[in-house]
């Protein structure tokens, strides 16, 4: 991805927030390709049931490291799901 389209995508992100253009309230790292804002979240909903998870729940998630998700699991663990994963559903970026 060029910079001129990482640029704008976190203009267009920044508008939509209602961040001043000199905020520091979201950032992208052209390293990892993770997106940073401090007013979005991420949640993953299992679709499954096992030890870890209960189907149908909504496990809030952190941030996106290396195409993978941390959520805290039904034991209070961290657990890192892929966000290929098909077990869940995710739904990334969302407005607090």
């Amino acid at each position: 991805m060029d910079d001129t389209l990482k640029k704008e995508l976190l203009d267009q992100l920044n508008a939509e927030l209602g961040v001043k253009k000199e905020s520091k309230d979201a950032r992208f790292d052209s390293s990892t390709g993770t997106l940073y804002a401090n007013d979005l979240k991420n949640y993953a909903i299992a679709h499954v049931d096992s030890d870890q998870f209960t189907k149908g729940k909504v496990y809030e998630g952190g941030e996106i490291l290396n195409g993978r998700i941390r959520v805290v699991d039904d034991n209070n663990h961290p657990a890192n799901i892929h966000i290929e994963d098909y077990d869940f559903e995710f739904h990334l970026h969302v407005p607090k």
